[in-house]
């Protein structure tokens, strides 16, 4: 049990971004149904490229294949996945633990995705410029807006106007060539139309054009238009070596972590809590008086990590000691809210973390007096979905359910992990009578 947790994004929120800024997501359909990421997302908090293969293909290919063409659609795909393997490899390299998120996503945005789109534009740009050149409107702060003037420039014939072209919706087109809003998927091929109206055969390379400036546009409209210097500069440097840049991005985002962790005094605060996760270890000797002073000790992290802005990050682990705190003390009752918090938010987390939190969760609600079933199912939900080998084979099966056996396997995890050596002064005649209860004190006993 670490103090700190990544502050990176896991890959089925990255995911789920992209597919929103590309607008894919709204048309993305699995079997028969609509593909809800945030809902039924395996690959949420994993790093299976099987898994985030099949999401990529759902979230991108697909849609992109139907509206624009098959061939676009497996380049644009091809850069998604590149840049999510390069991604997984960052968080391997450089922790982030403990950076405020909005920093990380700052960075990630300012490299990741610029980089990313950076090279598709030049790639796609210079395949579309005779003399190896992109685009202007491609690089603008508002690129749909110049590119529908780069159109209209070129559709000289009053019958080719696209308020002629859309005459039973020229209010929308009117806010598209000012800048007010961007189409969405629906409307590429009809735009594509009128676009290649007076070279047909121009159609697909069209639609390949507006997609991908309705993309950057997207992009820059949900980052408040801070990246698009950096964008232009990305394609000039490519344009101009006619390469893809050397960028060591491992250690610009070793320099930022470093920095960030320099200048916020964040080591303290990481040796604060990681001492308080070691002496409230469910095997670590708490001597007498220890729980007034270890709830102290709480308080004292929770204000510090509040002073340095990481309470999105963080929370999840103050509910999770402060439900060990109760736990260990006896006071059963309460100990499981804290738990249930804890759990929720750590919804965009993962690793060991939150395995270990997932199944201490359903050890501490399968030991209340009466277990509450649809507690115990939402968490094991959760597990099957994020940390499925924590359930025994047996009993992953789907509707998922919660049985007798599931009770019994976690109330004997609690007596087996939960030894009487752990327990405050203050909560051994509680635990040990509750326990009793439940036919776990032998067990407990020849644990502890």
């Amino acid at each position: 049990m670490q103090f700190i947790n990544e502050s990176y994004p896991n890959i089925g929120y990255v995911l789920n971004r992209l597919s929103e800024i590309a607008d894919t997501k709204c048309i993305a359909r699995k079997g028969n149904s609509r593909y809800r990421k945030e809902e039924d997302l395996s690959s949420r908090k994993t790093v299976d490229p099987a898994l985030i293969g099949e999401s990529v293909r759902h979230l991108f290919y697909e849609p992109i294949s139907k509206i624009v063409s098959v061939d676009f659609a497996i380049f644009f795909t091809d850069s998604i996945w590149m840049g999510l393997n390069n991604y997984l490899e960052l968080i391997k390299r450089v922790p982030m633990e403990g950076v405020a998120q909005d920093k990380v996503a700052f960075m990630l945005n300012r490299y990741f995705v610029i980089e990313t789109l950076a090279s598709i534009v030049w790639k796609v740009g210079t395949s579309q410029m005779p003399n190896n050149n992109v685009p202007s409107f491609y690089c603008e702060k508002y690129p749909f807006r110049e590119l529908v003037a780069f159109y209209e420039s070129q559709n000289l014939l009053s019958e080719n106007k696209i308020n002629r072209f859309f005459s039973d919706n020229i209010r929308t087109v009117n806010k598209w060539r000012c800048g007010e809003e961007i189409p969405n998927l629906g409307n590429l091929t009809r735009l594509a139309q009128w676009a290649s109206v007076s070279n047909p055969s121009a159609i697909n390379e069209d639609k390949e054009t507006l997609f991908l400036t309705r993309f950057i546009d997207s992009f820059h409209r949900k980052t408040n238009h801070k990246f698009v210097n950096e964008l232009k500069e990305a394609v000039i440097v490519r344009l101009q070596n006619n390469q893809e840049p050397l960028l060591d991005l491992g250690q610009i985002f070793s320099k930022f972590y470093f920095d960030e962790i320099s200048s916020t005094n964040l080591f303290k605060l990481t040796v604060k809590g990681s001492e308080l996760h070691k002496l409230l270890k469910r095997t670590s000797f708490k001597p007498t008086g220890s729980f007034e002073q270890y709830s102290k000790q709480l308080k004292a992290l929770d204000k510090s990590v509040e002073k340095h802005n990481l309470s999105d990050e963080l929370r999840y682990h103050s509910e999770w000691l402060q439900g060990r705190l109760f736990i260990l003390s006896g006071r059963v009752n309460e100990a499981i809210q804290h738990y249930i918090n804890a759990v929720e938010l750590s919804l965009y987390k993962s690793g060991d973390n939150i395995r270990n939190l997932l199944k201490e969760s359903l050890a501490v609600a399968a030991i209340q007096q009466k277990p509450h079933k649809p507690t115990m199912k939402k968490i094991k939900s959760r597990a099957l979905t994020f940390c499925p080998q924590i359930i025994d084979p047996h009993l992953r099966k789907l509707p998922v359910c919660i049985a007798t056996e599931d009770i019994d396997d976690w109330r004997l995890w609690f007596a087996l992990r939960f030894p009487k050596s752990g327990w405050f002064d203050e909560g051994v005649d509680a635990l040990t009578t509750h326990l009793e209860s439940l036919g776990l004190l032998d067990i407990a006993n020849k644990v502890g």
